[in-house]
């Protein structure tokens, strides 16, 4: 029984999920070779299980089963430690864990003659996060959103091929190849944004942000330190107000005009930032 030990918040939400407890499984079946697990349910998450290693047997635990087991030690158990904390993305880690589903996902999208823009659409939330199953509700637009989408993706027309997606509606391996190839992505504030561990090094990430409480305002700058990607911000008024389009177009140009840079330093002190990177049991 794989039990996750995330920083905060709940698995069955992208973020924590993917470094929470996604990452350290994946980690784990490959410094253990073990192919039998008993995983915490963790809702629409669940389908990236699926690329885990091919013939892997896997039992699903409902969280109040799996805490009882742990709490009545009546199963033998790991406890998985995750890498969601913000100031402690891990390089090593998250550059392992990335390439063994990017062999699985069968690499990425094919090549295009131009520069492959992303940009993720917030949507509505599935109705699984308005559901008595969810742990917490809330997600998608009614969390944050960026209502003049539309408007900045034409005011980027002809900057290189542009795809808007919806992360939370594609399976898995599609968002591996997708971000994989994807040299500017561009997205507000949320969880959409730690996909950029599939892309290359040379690439960069613009991120949208609203004001933040200052333990997740560093979050995708900090992980794009430790991916060693471009970062680039651009600042929104509130959670829901819109962005100019002018604004925009001139970053997305300006990341274009120079890829992969600049690539943030980390918060915190220079002593801080090596200690955070050293290796640690899963």
């Amino acid at each position: 029984m794989l039990v996750p030990a995330q920083w905060n918040g709940s698995v069955e939400h992208f973020y924590h999920f993917f470094f929470g407890y996604f990452l350290p499984v994946v980690l784990y079946q490959e410094r253990s070779g073990d192919t039998s697990f008993t995983l915490r349910d963790c809702g629409p998450m669940n389908p990236w299980f699926d690329l885990l290693r091919p013939g892997t047997d896997l039992e699903f635990m409902q969280p109040g089963v799996m805490l009882h087991r742990v709490v009545t030690n009546r199963q033998e158990r790991v406890m998985l430690r995750g890498w969601d904390d913000p100031t402690r993305f891990h390089s090593a880690s998250l550059r392992a864990f990335a390439t063994v589903l990017s062999e699985r996902a069968g690499g990425p999208d094919a090549a295009t003659s131009s520069p492959r823009v992303t940009v993720l659409e917030r949507r509505t939330s599935p109705t699984f996060y308005t559901s008595t199953s969810s742990e917490v509700f809330s997600s998608g637009t009614d969390f944050r959103s960026w209502p003049n989408t539309d408007e900045a993706v034409d005011a980027i027309q002809g900057r290189g091929e542009i795809q808007v997606v919806d992360t939370a509606a594609m399976p898995p391996v599609e968002q591996v190849q997708l971000f994989a190839a994807t040299e500017v992505l561009l997205a507000q504030h949320g969880a959409g944004l730690s996909n950029m561990v599939f892309m290359k090094p040379g690439t960069t990430v613009i991120e949208i942000k609203p004001p933040l409480e200052s333990v997740i305002s560093t979050i995708y700058s900090n992980l794009a330190s430790a991916m060693g990607l471009g970062y680039l911000s651009v600042e929104q008024e509130n959670e829901h107000a819109p962005v100019p389009a002018s604004t925009i177009r001139a970053t997305v140009d300006a990341a274009l005009s120079n890829l992969g840079q600049p690539v943030p330093t980390m918060t915190g002190s220079l002593p801080m930032r090596l200690l955070r990177q050293l290796p640690r049991r899963l």
